[in-house]
């Protein structure tokens, strides 16, 4: 096979053009300028995976060159382009991204409003608002959407007339995104779009009224006797959640309401209300730590009731009552905390996932088994976070399993596991020098690489014999990883 030139990173670009390996060469080693020069390649389909790989690295020097790609002749390679620019955040994609608007296809208009939704600032939220007022509907339902996403009040009035344009589907995209921004100048008009003879509406205008703090009680009290039991439920729920103590007069005369699902809910939210107040600190708890109480609490309703209790709130719209949750989860040294804990891993704050992931740090060894099991989850942002946690954890019984997660499918899983076993030094050795005989071009390279971080000598031999390997990627990353072992200067 011939090739043009070697760069010095070690990759080989061949004159016929890129393949798969060399993409995922470029994504294992985070190869910008290789990702790059992929977006020019004659195969659509490297352009396109290329495309992809920048967006998921979220790639800044890579805004010039996916603009550059977005008239390509590969549609499926201009959705990429979007996708990715979105996913980048760069306020320079803005203009770009809205001159090709009027003459793209259907599919790419709304890939736009995607990506302007994701890039935010002032600019997209002006063209967002015009696109509240084009004449697909689709794109006026993913413009509503964007507009919430980006929570901007300046949005609010064009919101609220939108709410005149009798379709459900945009009328509750717009509900929404005034319930996301949560201005209390959305409260009347959502009132009154609860007289809708369509109960979808009503329902969908009672959550986003609960997602206002300025919203009266009144509009959730009148619900509970609307004539469509979704919209009773909802208001079970928001009554629970907002009405003072005697809410459980107007929540009694439910129990008795033609449908379960109303019922049931009745039930829960009383029954929440009741395990709220056990849980109340009392007046000689005042000047006691929190974990004393908290042991007091455990030791009143027990630990099963106390992690029900506290997994109910991990569904809680206010975040920061869902990382409270968590905090107080970690701290229940229980088996049974570990599932709740997980499921946190997938919140979409932020906050509420680094809070799960130190909770299920302090929970030790009793996750180590959990978190093993999860590394083969279909989800692989879950994969990823699964094998952080256990390089933090630093079980022994997890090396074994985090060297198999070389193989992933997801390139991000694989630097996730590699990063996890460099911090179990000595101890992930001796697997990983098994893993320098695998089949696989890419796990014999990565093995070799993690063994050049660990610095142990045990590796020198194995990674010696790597030196005649078939592969001229698998031979530099071994030759790589024994200078470092032999340079003495090199320290952790």
């Amino acid at each position: 096979m011939k090739f043009q030139f070697i760069q010095p990173g070690g990759y080989l670009i061949k004159l016929f053009g890129l393949n798969d390996n060399d993409l995922e060469l470029f994504l294992e080693n985070e190869d910008t300028d290789g990702l790059i020069r992929a977006l020019k390649d004659r195969n659509s389909y490297i352009r396109y995976k290329a495309a992809e790989a920048l967006g998921e690295m979220e790639i800044g020097e890579a805004v010039d060159p996916l603009i550059s790609i977005l008239d390509d002749h590969d549609i499926l390679v201009q959705e990429m382009a979007i996708i990715s620019l979105g996913k980048i955040g760069s306020k320079k994609a803005v203009y770009p991204l809205v001159a090709m608007f009027d003459d793209s296809e259907a599919e790419l208009r709304e890939l736009m409003v995607y990506a302007l939704g994701e890039i935010g600032g002032r600019d997209s939220v002006e063209y967002l608002l015009l696109a509240l007022l084009d004449d697909d509907l689709n794109i006026k339902v993913r413009a509503a959407e964007a507009l919430g996403k980006l929570s901007d009040p300046d949005s609010v009035d064009e919101l609220v007339n939108s709410l005149e344009y009798d379709d459900t589907e945009f009328k509750t995209a717009v509900m929404n995104a005034l319930g996301e921004i949560g201005d209390p100048t959305a409260i009347k008009p959502l009132i009154k779009a609860f007289n809708s003879d369509k109960w979808i509406v009503r329902r969908c205008s009672l959550n986003n009224l609960g997602k206002i703090e300025e919203s009266p009680i009144e509009p959730f009290i009148n619900a509970l006797y609307d004539e469509d039991c979704h919209v009773r439920e909802k208001a079970v729920e928001l009554v629970g959640k907002y009405a003072a103590d005697d809410c459980i007069t107007y929540l009694n005369r439910l129990l008795n309401d033609p449908d379960e699902d109303v019922r049931q809910r009745v039930l829960k939210v009383i029954d929440k209300r009741r395990r709220k107040a056990e849980v109340i600190e009392s007046d000689e708890d005042r000047g006691k730590s929190e974990k004393e109480q908290l042991e007091e609490v455990i030791g009143r309703i027990g630990k099963e009731e106390a992690i029900n209790y506290l997994t109910e709130y991990l569904d809680d719209e206010d975040p920061e009552i869902r990382v409270r949750a968590t905090e107080v989860l970690g701290e229940i040294n229980d088996e049974k905390a570990i599932r709740p804990l997980i499921q946190a891993l997938s919140d979409s704050k932020r906050k509420v996932r680094r809070t799960a992931k130190e909770s299920l740090i302090e929970q030790g060894e009793l996750a180590v088994q959990p978190l093993i099991n999860l590394l083969d989850d279909e989800d692989t942002h879950l994969r990823r976070k699964a094998a952080i946690i256990l390089g933090e954890l630093g079980d022994e019984r997890s090396i074994h399993s985090l060297v198999g997660k070389l193989k992933d499918t997801d390139a991000r899983v694989r630097q996730k596991a590699a990063i996890s076993l460099i911090k179990f030094r000595e101890k992930a050795v001796k697997d990983l020098i098994e893993t320098l005989k695998d089949e696989d071009v890419l796990v014999r390279e990565k093995a070799a690489e993690i063994l050049g971080e660990i610095r142990d000598p045990a590796a020198l031999e194995p990674l010696e014999a790597l030196l005649n390997d078939e592969n001229a990627f698998v031979k530099e990353g071994a030759r790589e990883a024994i200078r470092k072992i032999k340079n003495k200067d090199n320290k952790f």
